[in-house]
């Protein structure tokens, strides 16, 4: 019974703030899951919240380390307030990690990633405390010689983030994966 009125709290209370937009922000992304309403939810349709609801990425090439020969994928996490998403490695077998992928000319690139150690929440399960990322956070993959020049000649790249967010009272939604498509700029 309870379990029940806790679920059903969550899918209220994230289609409550599926809609609304931050004054200034844009709210869809290309390629992400879940970004943009469809035309039956602007028109009082039921729309099943996620965690693309609540989290959005903004993703850039940079020289890494500051070395025009070596390159970087930067994402930043744009969480919406009062919510977080499950760090990684997740803190417990059954939470779902945040996990950053590349993909060029639709095949995967392996990809150096020092996943920050995110911080631990006040939320305890099982006698762990869940460690999480906030608003703001940034993941730096590094991109290999050879994937430079996959990326180089293939002219872009597709970067796939899946995460899982949930609220600072520990009602998590269903994950998501935001993609963004970052072209090679020469």
């Amino acid at each position: 019974m309870v379990t029940t009125i806790v679920a059903v709290f969550a899918i209220v209370a994230g289609g409550r703030y599926a809609s609304r937009a931050r004054s200034g922000e844009a709210r869809t992304q290309p390629g992400a899951v879940g970004a943009a309403p469809k035309s039956s939810d602007r028109n009082g349709g039921f729309h099943m919240p996620s965690s693309a609801d609540k989290v959005r990425i903004t993703a850039r090439i940079e020289p890494a380390g500051g070395q025009a020969a070596s390159s970087a994928v930067m994402v930043r996490l744009d969480i919406r307030k009062g919510w977080h998403v499950n760090a990684n490695p997740a803190s417990l077998p059954f939470l779902i990690p945040t996990v950053e992928k590349v993909s060029i000319a639709g095949k995967p690139v392996a990809l150096d990633i020092a996943y920050p150690r995110g911080r631990n929440s006040h939320i305890v399960l099982q006698g762990t405390a869940i460690r999480v990322y906030d608003d703001g956070t940034v993941l730096k993959a590094l991109l290999s010689r050879q994937a430079q020049d996959r990326f180089k000649a293939a002219g872009r790249l597709i970067l796939a983030v899946t995460v899982q967010s949930c609220s600072d009272k520990g009602i998590c939604l269903p994950p998501a994966t935001l993609t963004s498509n970052l072209p090679h700029h020469s």
